[in-house]
C-alpha cells in the first residue's frame, strides 16, 4: 500500500514530522523564555511524536501492514516538480533513528545545558537542525534534497559558533566552509542531473540515461558523491570532523557524529543505487570507493588510538565508522547495503551514548582528559554498563547491532568480490580482507579507553563520583538498550532492508 497525497487532501503523517517541529522552532522561542530549561521538554514531546510516525511505520513495513512504504507527493514549483516523501524500508529506519536520537537528546540537552545562555534559541536551532535531518531522508526529489542539506549546516555551525568550547568560531567556521564546498558540489552534480536528464526525481532518473549519455552520469555521480563524502568526512577531506565535533557543545556533539555524518552514506545509496545503477556496479568506481574507505577506517582507528581528550577520540571513531559505512556502499550486494543500513542504526546508538557519557564527565568533573579519569566503574555501574555496550558495539561485537552491521558489510563485499573473481582478479578480495583486520583496531581503541576510565587507579580529583542526573542518565541507558535488542532481533529491520536492495541488486 502505497499512500500518496495532494496537498488539499487530509494532513499527511510525513509532512506533520517535519511541519510540527519547524512551526515549534518558532514557538519555542516565546516558550523558552518563559519556561527556560523546561522547554526542553516540549522540544522533547514534538521530536518523540515524529519517531512515534516513524516507529509505526517501521513496524508496519516489517508486519506487512504496510506493504511498499508512505509517500507523499505536494504541488511544489514548475521545472522542480513535486515535493515527494518517502518513508520505505530503507529510509523509514534512517529517519527513525534520528528522530530517535533528536528526542532523547533533547532530555539530554536539560542537564547538559542548565547554565547556558539564550536557551530559547539553543532548542530553536536545534529544532531546525533536526528538520533538516530528517527532510534530507525522506525526501526524493534532489532538490528538496540539497534545501534540507543546507538546513543541517546553518543550525549546526550556529550551534557550534555560539555555544561551543575552545576557539569556537573559527572551528565552526572552518565546519561551515568544508561543508559548504562539499554542497556546491552535490549542487552541480543535482543540476548536471536536473539538465541532463530531465528531472530531479531520484526515482525517474536511471530511466531517462541512454548509453551515450554514460559519461554525463559518471560526471553527476563524482559530483555529489564529493558532496557527500565531504559530509561523511572520508580521509582527506575529514580534518574538519574532529575539531567541530570536538569542541561542539556535547548534546550536539552527540547529533553531529551518530545522526548527520551518516546522512552522506544513507543519500550514497538511496541516489547512486537508484538513479545511477550503471555507475554504481562499474568496478573502477567500487575499487576506488573501497580504497577510500579502507584508508578512513585505518586512519580514524589509529588516531583514535592515541588520544587523551575523549571527545577527540570519539570523533576519529567517528571517522573510522563512516569508513565501514562507505565500505558497505561500495559493496554492490545486498548484504553489504543491509550492513551499511544497519552500521547506520548501530553507530548513531553507540556513539550518541559515548558522548553523552563523554559530557557526564565534564558535567560531574569538569575534564576530558582520560588519564584525569578511572576507577569510575564501583561508583557509575550504570554509565560503565552503557559505555561497554556501546564500545563494543561499534568492535562488532555479538549479540550488539554492530555486530550485525559489520558482518553484513564483509560478507556482502566478501560475496561480490568472489562472484566476480574471474573477471576482476583478487583486488576486491584483498581489500575486503584488509578491511577486516581494521576492526582489530575499532576493538583496541574501545577497550583502552574502557579500561583507563573506569577501572585502575583512582584519581585524587575524582573526590564526589556518582551517576550523573536522570535527564542525563535516562537517554544513555535507553539508547544503549537499543543496541541490544535490535542486536538480538535485527530482523525487525533487516528485512525491510533486504527486500528494498534485492530491487536495486541484479
Amino acid at each position: 500500500m502505497v499512500v500518496k497525497k495532494k496537498m488539499n487532501d487530509e494532513f499527511n503523517l510525513l509532512l506533520q514530522s517535519l511541519i510540527i517541529p519547524a512551526i515549534f522552532s518558532v514557538l519555542i522561542l516565546p516558550l523558552g523564555k518563559a519556561y527556560k530549561q523546561k522547554a526542553g521538554w516540549i522540544v522533547f514531546l514534538v521530536l518523540l511524536y515524529a519517531t512515534g510516525i516513524y516507529g509505526y511505520i517501521t513496524l508496519s513495513l516489517f508486519t506487512r501492514f504496510i506493504k511498499d512504504g508512505v509517500k507523499a507527493s505536494y504541488a511544489w514549483a514548475p521545472y522542480i516538480g513535486d515535493l515527494t516523501l518517502l518513508a520505505d524500508g530503507l529510509s523509514a529506519p534512517i529517519a527513525f533513528t534520528i528522530a530517535l536520537l533528536s528526542a532523547l537528546i533533547a532530555i539530554y540537552s536539560i542537564g547538559y545545558m542548565a547554565e547556558a545562555e539564550n536557551i530559547e534559541v539553543y532548542y530553536s536551532l536545534y529544532l531546525l537542525y533536526a528538520v533538516g535531518m530528517l527532510g534530507t531522508v525522506l525526501t526524493t526529489n534532489l532538490a528538496a534534497f540539497f534545501l534540507f542539506f543546507e538546513l543541517m549546516l546553518i543550525p549546526s555551525w550556529a550551534l557550534i559558533a555560539v555555544w561551543g568550547t575552545g576557539p569556537k568560531e573559527a572551528i565552526a567556521f572552518k565546519y561551515f566552509m568544508f561543508t559548504e564546498a562539499g554542497a556546491l558540489s552535490l549542487l552541480a552534480g543535482i543540476l548536471i542531473t536536473r539538465f541532463q536528464f530531465g528531472t530531479f526525481e531520484i526515482f525517474d532518473v536511471a530511466s531517462k540515461i541512454v548509453p551515450e549519455m554514460e559519461k554525463i552520469a559518471i560526471i553527476s555521480v563524482a559530483l555529489i558523491l564529493l558532496g557527500l563524502i565531504v559530509k561523511m568526512a572520508i580521509f582527506p577531506l575529514h580534518t574538519w570532523l574532529p575539531d567541530a565535533h570536538a569542541e561542539a557543545p556535547t548534546p550536539i556533539s552527540a547529533l553531529l557524529s551518530p545522526a548527520m555524518i551518516g546522512i552522506g552514506g544513507y543519500a550514497a545509496i538511496r541516489i547512486i543505487y537508484t538513479a545511477f545503477p550503471m555507475v554504481a556496479f562499474n568496478y573502477n568506481f567500487i575499487v576506488a570507493i573501497s580504497v577510500l574507505a579502507l584508508i578512513t577506517m585505518f586512519y580514524g582507528a589509529s588516531m583514535a588510538l592515541v588520544q587523551e581528550d575523549v571527545k577527540r577520540l570519539l570523533a576519529y571513531s567517528s571517522i573510522s565508522q563512516m569508513g565501514y559505512l562507505l565500505f558497505g556502499v561500495a559493496s554492490a550486494s545486498i548484504l553489504g547495503l543491509t550492513g551499511a543500513a544497519l552500521l547506520y542504526m548501530s553507530h548513531g546508538f553507540a556513539k550518541a551514548v559515548l558522548f553523552m557519557v563523554s559530557g557526564i564527565f565534564i558535567h560531574q568533573f569538569h575534564t576530558r582528559k582520560i588519564s584525569d579519569l578511572g576507577g569510575l566503574a564501583a561508583e557509575m555501574p550504570y554509565t560503565a554498563t552503557a559505555t561497554l555496550i556501546s564500545f563494543l558495539s561499534l568492535a562488532g561485537t555479538p549479540p550488539l547491532l554492530g555486530f550485525w552491521g559489520e558482518l553484513f558489510i564483509f560478507a556482502g563485499a566478501m560475496h561480490s568480490s568472489l562472484i566476480n573473481v574471474l573477471s576482476q582478479g583478487l583486488t576486491r578480495v584483498i581489500i575486503t580482507m584488509l578491511a577486516v583486520i581494521a576492526s582489530i583496531f575499532t576493538a583496541g581503541y574501545g577497550l583502552k579507553a574502557f579500561r583507563r576510565i573506569f577501572f585502575g587507579e583512582r584519581k585524587e580529583n575524582l573526590k564526589i563520583t556518582n551517576e550523573g542526573p536522570l535527564t542525563m542518565l535516562a537517554p544513555i541507558i535507553i539508547l544503549a538498550a537499543f543496541s541490544l535488542i535490535l542486536g538480538i532481533y535485527p530482523t525487525l529491520i533487516s528485512k525491510e532492508l533486504g527486500t528494498i536492495f534485492s530491487q536495486l541488486i541484479p
